[in-house]
């Protein structure tokens, strides 16, 4: 329910996260015995405690009790997201079919909706552009973020299934909706990602070049109805001469220059960078500096960051113990891969339409590497 929810409306996502976490109190303080017996604490945990503490140590310094009260439930929830999931599935592995349907009810929909978008069907009137797909949250940024854990998920093992054809339907029709999104970093992160994928799955070379050969479709009706998605990657593959520079290098340069002045706590806040769009348009002012690492190290410094890159650090640890018998590790490695590579060009972890649902998936998939761990030992 809690994916479903995550990509329809992010206020019955935070009710059901708000109820999940009194649900989880009660349990834990009033039956702990049935609530949690079979969950063993993990490095992850502790990975978790650290980047929690970190981020509220910095919020702290910088911004006074109240602000780093804030950030303290706030990060709490990010590891409760993750627990809720794996705490979930070591009461009884069987129940990851209940995630797996989750995951990909909530695919289906995402994607359903996307294809309507496409086809000037916006019947809730969601999209915000007419020129980008942006499902649900009149962002595109936020669906095509979606879109990356969803894509390696349907993905997934369609090599080892009977009927490629029919396997491959849904991660073509998700891929031909992040094109559509025209949203770059997200692009390349999923090519990147997919690379990664068909190396560590060793993929054999008939299965590579069906994939690829399908791929076309997507990619032509895109080329074909939706040029300004080529222009925009071209845009970025290739400036032309007279093209003017990113608005994000100003951002990045104004992010590293803050850090210096904040080594270690960063300055607890971002400020406010202005810029015409074009000479008829009005100006735009951005809050954040388009690059999740930079963001992290203007905000909340060298300690905040260490603790963020050690957390997903810790994930792809933990996943590692069980790589031939966890069934989505891989599929996790280039998800992480592609969000590393959106990262450089945007800020995705303070989206929390995405940043919540990377954190169930990786609940699932850590919980699935736990449980096999446990077994072996």
């Amino acid at each position: 329910m809690f994916p479903i929810s995550l990509v329809t409306s992010i206020t019955l996502t935070g009710i059901l996260l708000y109820a999940g976490v009194i649900c989880f109190v009660l349990i834990f303080v009033l039956n702990q015995r049935n609530g949690l017996n079979n969950y063993k604490v993990s490095e992850l945990d502790f990975a978790f405690l650290i980047y929690i503490a970190a981020f509220f140590i910095c919020t702290l310094v910088n911004s006074g009790f109240d602000a780093g009260l804030n950030s303290l439930f706030g990060k709490c929830q990010d590891y409760f997201v993750y627990f809720w999931v794996v705490s979930f599935f070591s009461k009884n592995p069987k129940q990851s079919g209940l995630i797996q349907k989750a995951i990909f009810i909530a695919a289906f929909i995402t994607i359903l909706y996307g294809l309507f978008q496409f086809f000037h069907l916006d019947l809730l009137h969601r999209q915000g552009d007419l020129d980008r797909l942006s499902g649900f949250h009149k962002n595109s940024y936020t669906y095509a973020g979606q879109l990356i854990v969803f894509f390696f998920f349907l993905l997934n093992g369609f090599d080892k299934r009977k009927d490629k054809l029919i396997a491959l339907l849904l991660p073509l029709l998700c891929m031909f909706c992040i094109l559509n999104s025209s949203e770059r970093a997200v692009i390349f992160g999923v090519i990147a990602g997919l690379i990664l994928y068909f190396i560590l799955h060793r993929i054999s070379l008939k299965d590579i070049l069906l994939f690829f050969s399908i791929l076309l479709l997507p990619v032509l009706v895109t080329v074909i109805f939706h040029r300004k998605v080529i222009k925009r990657i071209k845009k970025a593959v290739l400036p032309g001469a007279t093209s003017v520079p990113n608005i994000r290098f100003k951002l990045w340069g104004t992010a590293l220059a803050i850090w210096k002045r904040h080594f270690l706590f960063g300055s607890g806040r971002f400020p406010t960078v202005s810029y015409q769009i074009g000479n008829t348009f009005s100006i735009k002012y951005l809050t954040h500096a388009h690059n999740v690492y930079f963001q992290i190290l203007a905000t909340d410094g060298l300690i905040g960051l260490i603790a963020f890159l050690n957390l997903f650090y810790t994930v792809i640890k933990v996943v590692s113990y069980n790589l031939k018998t966890n069934k989505y590790a891989y599929a996790l490695f280039s998800v992480l891969l592609a969000f590393f590579i959106e990262g450089i060009f945007e800020y995705f972890w303070g989206d929390s339409e995405v940043r919540y649902l990377l954190l169930y998936f990786i609940g699932y998939v850590v919980g699935n590497a736990l449980e096999l761990n446990t077994k072996k030992r």
